[in-house]
């Protein structure tokens, strides 16, 4: 059973993850809009993250004021925007308390949303732990922190893993780790560029990592398209994770590496017809496929008059367009060679297996 069916969601296509992130900019009212909205786009769960600034930068560093302009809407567009790399990390206007994530938890279980945090320290687990998260996620920068994976893993709540920057061997560990601790993970293939080039999505690796560790592989993406997304499904990512937010154009530092929510609703609309299409791996003949084959198909004919018992051979015979629907079809070819005329058969008689009859060797 694949880790979506167990842990997440019994569902057919895949399980969509609205990464809201940061894009709410320390305003709690647009992280509950941006619920909504993610709601409305199909969205199965919401994904925000989690500091404690104090646990998770150095004692000795003195935490810079954080700047540039924080859009207040998806009205609030600045003239000039900063570019990524550029702001402030950690940015303390971006976090939000204990009692704002429990009150967005209840929000979010209102709608029937799962709610989903990525934890950038130990103290942040222990919130998860303390308020029964049903899944965690592990960003990518600390997929190889192997000390915290070891933290989270012995929690033993089922854990979603990015894997940008990581290469297979630094992954194995990490698998290791989960497997040791008895805790179900699930790897999100990734790059960590954000936006992230159609060039650099990588996708490949996929079934390399579904052979590697005989599992399913989900998929998080950080491009402005939905390109990328899209292959990811078609390649059988069961869990997606797309950053979401209100407007490109707002001031933040995820903000232009996101899909606003008109086009999130549609990727997840196109993901779940690309697994309606997948199908399955039998192949027989549909029923969406009757009326042509009852037009086109072709039955066979006699080229001359056979006698009683004269053998059908390959210059006895062709095929013909009819709507005969008693005809004998062309996969008969080598079948009917093993059959002779029960009677006399005319020239340019489609054939039936009725005025036929098997050839018995003595």
């Amino acid at each position: 059973m694949s880790f979506k069916t167990k842990h997440l969601k019994n569902q057919i296509g895949p399980y969509f993850i609205a990464e809201i992130g940061i894009n709410h900019n320390g305003i709690v009212e647009l992280a509950k809009k941006m619920i909504e909205e993610s709601k409305n786009a199909g969205a199965d769960a919401v994904k925000f993250q989690k500091r404690e600034i104090r646990n998770l930068v150095d004692p000795n560093t003195v935490i810079e004021t954080p700047t540039g302009y924080l859009s207040k809407s998806e009205n609030d567009i600045p003239d000039e925007n900063k570019a990524f790399g550029t702001w402030t990390y950690p940015d303390s206007r971006l976090e939000f308390d204990d009692k704002t994530y429990r009150d967005l938890m209840a929000f979010s279980k209102n709608l029937d949303l799962d709610f989903i945090v990525s934890p950038w320290e130990e103290k942040s687990v222990d919130f998860l732990v303390e308020n029964e998260a049903k899944v965690i996620k592990v960003a990518s920068i600390d997929a190889i922190n192997y000390q915290f994976i070891e933290y989270i893993s012995s929690k033993n709540i089922p854990t979603i893993v990015s894997t940008g920057m990581c290469s297979y061997d630094q992954l194995i560990v990490t698998h290791d780790i989960f497997k040791k601790n008895n805790c179900p993970m699930i790897f999100l293939h990734c790059t960590s560029a954000y936006p992230c080039p159609i060039e650099d999505k990588n996708l490949s690796v996929m079934n390399v990592m579904k052979s590697l560790f005989g599992e399913d592989i989900g998929f998080s993406g950080h491009g402005t398209g939905i390109e990328g997304t899209m292959a990811a499904v078609a390649l059988g990512a069961s869990v997606v994770e797309k950053h979401v937010t209100l407007s490109r154009k707002m001031s933040g530092p995820d903000q232009n590496a996101s899909l606003e929510f008109s086009e999130f609703k549609r990727l997840v609309e196109l993901s779940n017809n690309v697994v309606k299409s997948m199908g399955s791996s039998h192949k027989k003949l549909k029923d969406s496929e009757l009326t042509l084959k009852s037009i086109l198909e072709k039955k066979f004919i006699t080229t001359k008059k056979l006698n009683m018992g004269e053998t059908i051979d390959e210059n006895s015979i062709r095929t013909v367009v009819t709507s005969n629907k008693n005809g004998i079809s062309p996969e008969n070819f080598y079948k009917i060679q093993s059959y002779r005329a029960k009677s006399i058969i005319e020239k340019d008689t489609i054939l039936s297996f009725d005025d036929l009859e098997l050839i018995h060797e003595d």
